[in-house]
């Protein structure tokens, strides 16, 4: 019956190991969502409600990527602008309009 136990906690412990790598690598594609090149630019057109320049800006960041982790952090900056496109777009069409076309956008894939 030892051995069963044994091997269970040796199971658990291996789970969560595996569960916190996981975690610390989606944190750095989070962190490093906003260390892209040009992502500031991106944030700075939000901030003065600019929707079709922080599209552009997007479009840069994108077309400026390289490695498969600078995609994996384009998708999460691309889901933080959709997020506030989406917000703002309640009550504000360019707004909407800028949500609609980041939608397609990421959809459609690169």
């Amino acid at each position: 019956m030892k051995p069963v136990l044994f091997l269970s906690a040796c199971l658990i412990v291996a789970g969560v190991g595996i569960g916190c790598k996981k975690n610390v690598e989606d944190t750095t594609v989070v962190e490093g969502a906003a260390n892209l090149p040009g992502a500031s630019n991106v944030w700075v057109a939000l901030d003065k409600q600019n929707y079709d320049g922080a599209m552009a800006a997007l479009f840069k960041v994108r077309d400026a990527c390289t490695t498969e982790e600078q995609g994996l952090q384009f998708l999460v900056l691309a889901r933080q602008v959709r997020d506030k496109f989406s917000e703002a777009g309640v009550t504000n069409k360019a707004a909407a309009q800028a949500a609609m076309t980041l939608r397609a956008m990421t959809v459609g894939g690169r």
